[in-house]
């Protein structure tokens, strides 16, 4: 006789916990010129966030195949950048970082190359003409991680809920 037990809880707190993103230091300079022009490392991370769908269809993001989460590179002489990010742009961070098989602060590193390479604008499903990315807004996103009985193996759900729309 199977039982399932089942649970649900409503995490709002810290409202915005303290996080120490990784930076490589190749990327610090690149960095602190995204920070001066959006007005911050958080204004900065919700520009990236935003721009999540389009790099999803262009197949920009990873999408690691292993059990553990895919940590950077070691000898790339991290600089460590203390953030307080707001809880729902964590909570976005977390399940998109989840979903690809890295780390929250890899995430960070991997959007920032990815607009950083401009690959994003080179995208063929862009509007021909206008070089411009397509509008997202997100609605919501969901992360789950299970074990299948099966084959014994772990799999990664990500629901990414976005439409074409206003920022």
């Amino acid at each position: 006789m199977e039982t399932m037990l089942e649970w649900k809880s409503r995490a709002t707190q810290p409202g915005s916990p303290a996080c120490t993103l990784l930076i490589p230091e190749s990327l610090v300079r690149y960095l602190r010129k995204r920070k001066r022009s959006c007005g911050g490392v958080v204004k900065y991370l919700r520009l990236l966030l935003s721009q999540v769908p389009a790099y999803r269809r262009a197949g920009l993001l990873p999408k690691v195949e292993r059990t553990t989460r895919y940590y950077q590179r070691s000898g790339l002489g991290l600089d460590k950048w203390h953030v307080r990010i707001p809880a729902h742009h964590w909570t976005e961070l977390r399940c998109l970082a989840g979903g690809c098989g890295v780390t929250m602060t890899h995430m960070f590193v991997i959007l920032m190359k990815v607009e950083k390479s401009g690959k994003a604008k080179k995208w063929k499903g862009f509007k021909r003409g206008t070089g411009d990315r397509p509008t997202f807004r997100w609605l919501s996103i969901g992360f789950w991680e299970a074990r299948v009985e099966e084959n014994q193996e772990t799999e990664r759900h990500v629901m990414l809920v976005a439409e074409r729309g206003p920022p």
